[in-house]
């Protein structure tokens, strides 16, 4: 994808917590973050405006796939007594098992991506690669995933248009489903050395830079709940938040 000459940008950051922490979140209300800590390990809450950090669980691999529902709790996957469960923790950090969950229109198997269409049928799609990490855009019609060696992808159920966007790994969807922001990293054969923050635009098909730092590591970028700022964290336990500034 080409890059536009008059690109978005990330405006100077603010630091919200620090501390061995990553994988930030916004809540629906954008008032806290939803963190997590080495390795995945854990779920915690920050609030935005400065303040305590609190942790919720130190269940190991919780924040791989947490996230909030529509009521503010935070559902995540566990193993506990040996079982890897379905599991919902609320803002005094009392969990419970979840209840079932509507099965999701896009899933990875066996190093594949698979889509439920519109009518019902199912799709795989992609191929030549490893696929993983979907992530279903608000609107339920988008569906971005990553090929282990080709980088991120964008399939759109109701035309079945598939675009290989590039390198990139960490998609997160802006909550009016119309960009996607993410980390593009560099690494020495061991560790990440750098990355910075990048965004596709659906409706002009383009890729846009929005940070060029040498000291900051930027990484896990999520959008504010009404567009206009992104969170990330350093990749060092520090995470920030910017106003993002929209170029017409």
């Amino acid at each position: 994808m080409a890059a536009e000459a008059h690109a978005d940008r990330l405006a100077s950051p603010r630091e919200i917590a620090r501390g061995d922490l990553l994988g930030p979140r916004f809540a629906p209300d954008g008032g806290e973050l939803l963190l997590t800590g080495p390795k995945l390990r854990g779920l915690y809450l920050a609030p935005v405006a400065g303040g305590t950090v609190r942790k919720l669980t130190d269940d190991p691999g919780a924040g791989v796939h947490a996230r909030f529902t529509a009521s503010g709790e935070i559902a995540y996957r566990a193993v506990r007594a040996g079982t890897r469960s379905d599991l919902v923790v609320d803002r005094a950090g009392q969990v419970r098992t979840a209840a079932p969950g509507p099965a999701p229109v896009a899933f990875a198997r066996h190093d594949r991506m698979y889509v439920i269409d519109p009518a019902g049928a199912l799709r795989r799609i992609g191929s030549g690669d490893r696929f993983f990490g979907e992530v279903i855009a608000p609107d339920g019609d988008k569906v971005a995933f990553q090929g282990l060696e080709t980088g991120l992808y964008v399939y759109t159920r109701s035309t079945g248009a598939l675009v290989h966007i590039g390198p990139g790994t960490a998609p997160a969807w802006s909550p009016d489903s119309s960009r996607l922001v993410f980390e593009v990293t560099e690494d020495d054969g061991h560790e990440v050395v750098a990355s910075d923050l990048y965004i596709y635009k659906v409706a002009s098909d383009q890729v846009e830079r929005l940070t060029w730092s040498e000291q900051v590591i930027e990484r896990r970028p999520a959008f504010a709940p009404d567009g206009r700022a992104l969170a990330f964290d350093d990749d060092r336990g520090a995470v920030f938040i910017a106003p993002l500034e929209v170029t017409p």
